[in-house]
């Protein structure tokens, strides 16, 4: 789904107010911790407002207010694995068709996206500080729109990696105070959704108080969704073909992770693909980028030889037909979009 992040947001406001969410505005200038704990009592604001509470969920960006900064909590750097660390964005007017996916495309230095909504066309240029500048990066931007921009490029950085842990005494850190990975497969609206969803599993309660147990158990669900998405996004990078291009022979050489190393090696031997309960990547979407980058087994497993040849292919067909059949029905994406949920596209300036 492609959705204007500024306008979920004001949604997302709307609908939890009237549910009962009390929403204050204010610095935060000052943590009052319990002396005899160690968490966090109350937050002082600006205006000099104290706000208590028994359980603070962190969601400060990369400062990390409570979780990195007051309760110290320590970053593991990921950025030798995953070494883009800027990302230029620049909206331009809409272009037609209006696509149903995003674009990526490698680029010297990282890959540019490109994401159509209605009103306007979204792009940006993920890249390494190591192998350009930020002016290259600008111009390689620039240069790849269809339209032209609505504005200046926006520049970020980040670095990639995560906290140590993601709850420390009675602070949960959400989403940028939790840890980044670059937006190559779109997976922070996932790892937010998968601590909400995890933390809603573990509460504590009045009753029960912060247990350690719940948090133990909490950051271990923590680092399997953070280091399984690394492992997808560094694949990505080490399966390149490209040759000649300092970034990519880097990343293609490097020491990998060593739960990578292991899949890809059991990928090899035996085509056993990982399948896991928890993380945000299937089976699938592990083959589509093995398989797609030229990562490809010596070997099978021998349950596929319960099926004759014959009538696999046979179903194989059958599928492709079917798919086929159904495509060709469908509305194309533009004509849904425009009947179903249509907003007004933006005029270019006179």
């Amino acid at each position: 789904y492609h959705f204007d992040a500024a306008l979920y947001a004001q949604f997302l406001r709307r609908w939890a107010m009237p549910l009962g969410v009390t929403r204050i505005e204010g610095k935060v200038v000052d943590v009052v911790r319990d002396a005899a704990t160690g968490h966090v009592a109350s937050l002082t604001l600006a205006s000099g407002t104290q706000i208590a509470g028994d359980l603070f969920i962190d969601c400060s960006g990369f400062r990390s207010l409570l979780v990195g900064g007051t309760m110290e909590v320590g970053w593991q750097d990921w950025s030798h694995w995953l070494p883009c660390d800027r990302a230029l964005a620049v909206p331009n007017m809409r272009t037609e068709p209006l696509l149903p996916f995003t674009r990526l495309t490698a680029q010297e230095a990282g890959w540019t996206w490109r994401i159509g909504l209605q009103h306007r066309t979204g792009n940006g240029y993920v890249f390494s500080s190591r192998f350009t500048d930020e002016e290259c990066a600008r111009d390689v931007l620039l240069g790849a729109l269809d339209a032209p921009p609505l504005g200046e490029p926006r520049l970020l950085r980040f670095q990639a990696g995560r906290r140590a842990a993601a709850w420390a005494g009675n602070c949960v850190a959400v989403g940028l105070a939790s840890g980044f990975l670059e937006p190559l497969e779109s997976t922070s609206i996932f790892l937010i959704q998968a601590a909400v969803m995890d933390l809603i599993g573990l509460m504590p309660t009045r009753r029960s108080g912060i247990d350690s147990r719940l948090a133990a158990e909490y950051n271990r669900l923590f680092e399997v969704h953070y280091d399984r998405t690394r492992d997808f996004l560094v694949l990505h990078y080490t399966a390149n073909r490209r040759h000649g291009q300092p970034l990519w022979d880097h990343v293609r050489n490097m020491e990998l992770p060593e739960s990578l190393a292991h899949k890809i090696a059991l990928f090899r031997a035996s085509a056993a693909a990982p399948d896991y309960r928890y993380g945000l990547f299937s089976r699938d979407s592990w083959l589509a980028v093995l398989v797609g980058q030229g990562v490809l087994p010596a070997a099978w497993n021998p349950l596929a030889e319960a099926v004759p040849l014959d009538d696999l292919e046979a179903r194989l067909a059958d599928l492709k037909y079917r798919i086929e059949v159904n495509a060709a029905d469908m509305t194309a994406h533009g004509d849904f979009i425009r009947s179903y949920c249509p907003a007004p596209v933006l005029e270019p300036a006179a």
